[in-house]
């Protein structure tokens, strides 16, 4: 499971060089790391939704084989490795030695000796991949059939529930600590399990923790629970006929299932702002200060980095005057934001090999037929680095307004300064230049566009 940090932290390798290690006990649990070409000595961590906490340096034993202990009793997650993009978790606390043989430039290819938790872990992850790919294969199917032909898929799709459920009853029997990470990734289809729900939206956003029980303590430290709320967010972030309003709605009813201010409460609230800070800033700002209320006192280091997260987002947010910005337009010539004051204009970063944003542009090219002669108009920011690649999307795509590009890539200086982590990402704004709306797409887009040209 790979986790990636909300804020930004430090790596803490040298101050965790300085914590000692710990001599055994009985009521600790050895880990003995045996790796190979290791340019750094390894280091124990633990990830709390916002950065990878240093729990202990390690006692080498002789070259290449180090030593952790780690109090005994109810299994947790803990990361072992020697930087921020090379780390194993592993699952300590109910086995009383767990070996690990390795690389130290590939943790994730490690193997494990006298651990029956972390093998049948490893098992998990690869039949909850499995039964995931099926799930999506499936579903696409079931949207494209029609008739008997879409029966019969819902059927397979029945077929997958019944292994899926299988699977939580098998890890429920190995050990509770799996069941709930099983749990935690078990989502039965909607065609064969709705219910009285109106729709799958709802059925979504209600029905994807049917197996959490979030006020079991034994999820304060199951760093699942910020993954499966990234991957929840996710979905509902990417669901076009949602507000922010009624994505905060049922976001805010799954989060209240948390005890305020738990740690399964902030590994939850994380991977929910991860996501939204890329894909909906309104509800982004809702959930950071809840954020900031719930840890402010625990962990004033992460709520600081947020805020000063949540100060660049709100320069950003609806009624603020959009930063002026000049590039070069394909013949060289410069092309400023302030030059279309006056007209309803969406800034729209995209480039040439962003395959969303090459689908998305007939329904762009459509908006822009029907409002250019109304005071609409659009400005194009390419995230391409080669110049051919820009000019011949453009002519193939039939984009015949204006475009800018430094051809910088990802380092874009409007990108960079708009805060783009993500394409297709589009600004609305209005006649005054005031961002009216972000990251609209499709039906959202042009009804807001519409209500725009009315006013």
């Amino acid at each position: 499971m790979s986790i990636r940090s909300l804020f930004v932290f430090p790596l803490l390798l040298l101050a965790v060089q300085l914590l000692p290690a710990q001599e055994k006990s009985e009521e600790e649990v050895v880990l003995r790391c045996e790796l190979t070409d290791c340019v750094q000595r390894p280091s124990l961590f633990q990830f709390d939704g916002s950065t990878f906490r240093p729990v202990q340096g390690p006692k080498e034993l002789e070259k290449g084989v180090y030593q952790f202990t780690v109090p005994a009793g109810k299994p947790e997650f803990y990361y072992v490795g020697t930087h921020s993009r090379n780390r194993l978790p592993l699952i300590l606390g109910d086995e009383p030695k767990v070996i690990v043989k390795s690389s130290c430039k590939g943790m994730a290819a490690a193997e494990f000796e006298g651990s029956s938790m972390n093998t049948a872990y490893l098992k998990l992850k690869e039949d909850m991949n499995r039964l995931k790919q099926s799930a999506q294969r499936l579903t696409r199917a079931y949207q494209m059939s029609k008739g008997e032909q879409q029966q019969k898929v819902a059927k397979q799709l029945q077929a997958l529930d019944e292994k899926k459920l299988a699977l939580l009853d098998s890890a429920k029997q190995q050990h509770p600590y799996l069941g709930r990470i099983v749990g935690l990734n078990t989502y039965l289809s909607y065609q064969n399990n709705k219910g009285e729900y109106p729709n799958e939206i709802e059925y979504f956003a209600k029905e994807f923790f049917r197996f959490a029980d979030f006020k079991d303590p034994a999820y304060n430290h199951l760093p699942w629970v910020y993954e499966s709320f990234r991957s929840y967010t996710q979905v509902l972030a990417s669901i076009p006929q949602l507000s922010s309003e009624q994505r905060i709605a049922y976001l805010g009813q799954t989060l209240s299932r948390f005890e305020k201010g738990s740690p399964a409460h902030k590994l939850a609230l994380s991977g929910t702002m991860v996501t939204l800070k890329k894909k909906d800033t309104d509800s982004f700002l809702h959930f950071a200060e809840q954020f900031t209320k719930a840890f402010e006192e625990s962990d004033p280091a992460a709520v600081a980095n947020l805020k000063k997260e949540m100060e660049q987002v709100e320069a950003f947010t609806k009624g603020s005057t959009a930063p002026d910005f000049t590039q070069k337009n394909p013949d060289g010539e410069e092309v400023s934001l302030s030059d279309f004051r006056g007209k309803v204009v969406l800034i729209d970063f995209w480039a040439s090999w962003c395959g969303p944003c090459r689908r998305e542009n007939p329904k762009v090219v459509k908006l822009y037929e029907e409002y250019k002669d109304q005071g609409f108009e659009i400005l194009g920011v390419s995230l391409d680095r080669k110049k051919d690649r820009w000019l011949k999307a453009i002519e193939a795509d039939g984009l015949v307004w204006p475009h800018v590009s430094d051809l910088k890539g990802w380092q874009n200086e409007v990108a960079q300064l708009y805060g783009v982590g993500s394409i297709p990402h589009t600004v609305l704004l209005d006649r005054e230049g005031k961002i009216v709306a972000q990251k609209l797409r499709g039906p959202a887009l042009e009804q807001k566009v519409a209500e725009l040209m009315k006013e």
